[in-house]
């Protein structure tokens, strides 16, 4: 029993980690169901009156927006032109085989098709993405170590 609640524990923080909202798991006789609520939250608009917004909805204010947590610049995002390598999972990014190791690739450098372009780690597991084509190092948009998300996208080639 104190296993099972142990896994339970488990799965729920690695749904908190990777952003699922619902995992249904079985096995023999054991089956389980975990769905995440949906919570409603608050967003303050110039003149100071509350709106309630669900949690998946973007929300739009006009004019200062109050908040409790320091507001981060939000940086332009630019449409860049080229061939696009998503994240095949949910995962950690890594630039290199290891922290010592150099990355396997840099902005810049030409790469040719089923290079090895970074590793994904997924539930403990490094899942390597290939290019699937050849080409120039245009971009690459997330940085090491960073949480990322199924179809992200990681690396812009040209």
């Amino acid at each position: 029993m104190r296993d099972k609640i142990k896994f339970i524990k488990e799965l729920a923080e690695s749904m908190n980690a990777n952003k699922i909202d619902t995992v249904k798991y079985e096995e023999n006789d054991f089956e389980i169901q975990i769905t995440k609520k949906e919570k409603e939250r608050k967003v303050f608009s110039y003149g100071g009156v509350p709106t309630a917004v669900a949690a998946e909805q973007p929300a739009v204010t006009v004019g200062a927006v109050e908040s409790e947590t320091p507001v981060q610049e939000t940086a332009q995002v630019e449409e860049i032109s080229g061939t696009k390598i998503t994240s095949p999972m949910v995962g950690t990014y890594y630039s290199a085989p290891s922290p010592t190791s150099a990355p396997f690739i840099k902005e810049g450098d030409s790469v040719s098709e089923g290079q090895t372009l970074c590793i994904v780690e997924a539930m403990k597991l490094m899942n390597e993405v290939k290019s699937s084509v050849s080409g120039k190092v245009k971009k690459i948009l997330v940085k090491d170590g960073e949480a990322i998300k199924k179809g992200q996208d990681l690396i812009i080639i040209e």
